[in-house]
């Protein structure tokens, strides 16, 4: 019997929520954690590139870190990369090369932001400062009798959620991607990308460090979602799809519908959720909203006070 079929039939059941983080989290929080961040820090690891470099990765990420005007995704940017290029496995080694120390710069950078983080919440002013991410987090955490949070991201994020709210317990956190913490992030590409076989090991999912998780099982279980700061995109689908192909059939009596709460930062950011649902659901975005409770936030100062002052969301 799943939780669905328990919320009807069992008096005092317990809502299963599941909060799930992605980079705007970390973002919310005063990080500076976007791509763009570590591109333009003194971390980044392509600063002195020769002719020889013509038509590397790293040359590559270099030219697209120049054009401002363009959103600068990295797994995006892998997944162009080799999709386009034209190498042998003998000749895409140097690439992989250039792929470790963009995954060993970023970790660097992270952890000195991370580091920056906590000591600033070690200070009074700071650590009253409410923002929507520790909104969300502490309403998760206090008023959720039985919950999961899975992160996206590589940060701590037991340790950031330790300096928000001291109730917070490792057991009920897990990353999806990997962490800094223990030193096996993982950078790449989703599966559904089509890319030169000479660099299979530019997925995911090839990574060494790649582990099942829970994920798929969870949301399939859970009564409510919180999404935060996620942008679904597409190397993420695979994570998603099944359980808003299941929402959009979604039907339970008693018009108890599963919640789902998804937070962004501004309009534009909405509609790109939404243009993301829309492949999520096969074209089907007004059957989430028909079978699901659904409500997209937006965690913009403009926009925040609407739910934040709320005991609920």
């Amino acid at each position: 019997m799943t939780h669905t079929d328990d919320i009807q039939t069992e008096e005092g059941y317990t809502p299963f929520s599941l909060l799930i983080l992605g980079n705007g989290f970390d973002k919310d929080l005063g990080m500076k954690t976007a791509y763009r961040d570590f591109a333009e820090s003194t971390f980044w690891p392509f600063t002195n590139l020769s002719n020889k470099d013509q038509g590397s990765l790293a040359c590559f990420l270099n030219e697209r870190k120049e054009d401002v005007n363009t959103w600068f995704d990295l797994e995006e940017l892998l997944a162009e990369f080799a999709q386009n290029i034209n190498k042998t496995i003998e000749q895409a080694e140097k690439d992989f090369q250039d792929l470790d120390k963009v995954i060993k710069s970023l970790k660097e950078y992270l952890q000195a932001q991370e580091d920056e983080f906590c000591k600033k919440m070690d200070t009074t002013m700071h650590a009253k400062r409410d923002t929507p991410a520790r909104n969300v987090l502490q309403k998760i955490i206090r008023n959720k009798k039985e919950y999961k949070i899975y992160t996206f991201n590589y940060t701590n994020v037991y340790r950031i959620a330790r300096k928000i709210i001291l109730e917070a317990e490792g057991k009920m956190f897990f990353h999806i991607h990997g962490s800094i913490r223990d030193n096996n992030i993982i950078l790449g590409t989703g599966d559904q990308r089509e890319i030169n076989p000479a660099y299979f090991g530019f997925y995911k999912s090839a990574n060494s460090s790649y582990a099942s998780s829970n994920l798929v099982e969870d949301l399939a279980e859970a009564d409510e979602v919180y999404i935060f700061g996620h942008s679904l995109g597409t190397n993420d689908h695979d994570y998603f799809y099944d359980f808003f192909q299941d929402c959009i059939h979604y039907h339970k009596e008693n018009n108890c519908k599963r919640k789902i709460r998804i937070f962004t930062y501004d309009v534009n950011s909405e509609l790109e959720i939404k243009k993301q649902l829309m492949k999520l659901t096969n074209k089907h975005l007004i059957g989430l909203y028909a079978h699901c409770d659904v409500k997209i936030l937006r965690t913009c100062r403009e926009y925040q006070d609407s739910w934040m002052l709320k005991d609920d969301f």
